[in-house]
């Protein structure tokens, strides 16, 4: 059986939906290694500070981290705090885990809005 068809795509395109689910993706490939859950959510949050960075942590954990390990895009090990890309992650088009402002017919630039 190929590789193909044992993926869930539906999951695969659900997480790639989603701007953070993207971010972390970015994130990861960008890395040589597997990196720390606290690094990840270091990351993310928007304006770096402790209160921040806990609301990251928290999503990574309660959302986030569970759908792309679950569509095989990363392997999440709970027990160690670490996260790593698969190589489906690699297999992926560059511009599927970039977000890009969307460029309206009129020219003008907007915002990508996404679950």
């Amino acid at each position: 059986m190929s590789k193909r068809e044992t993926l869930n795509w539906s999951s695969v395109f659900d997480c790639l939906a989603n701007d953070e689910r993207r971010a972390i993706l970015s994130f990861l490939v960008d890395e040589d290694d597997q990196v720390t859950i606290d690094d990840v959510a270091a990351h993310l949050a928007v304006d770096g500070n402790d209160d921040a960075v806990h609301r990251a942590r928290v999503q990574l954990h309660h959302v986030h981290l569970p759908k792309l390990n679950a569509a095989g895009l990363i392997v999440w090990s709970r027990d160690q705090g670490t996260v790593r890309e698969t190589t489906l992650a690699y297999q992926l088009p560059v511009g599927a885990i970039t977000t890009a402002p969307v460029t309206t017919a009129q020219g003008t630039e907007t915002q990508q809005v996404s679950d």
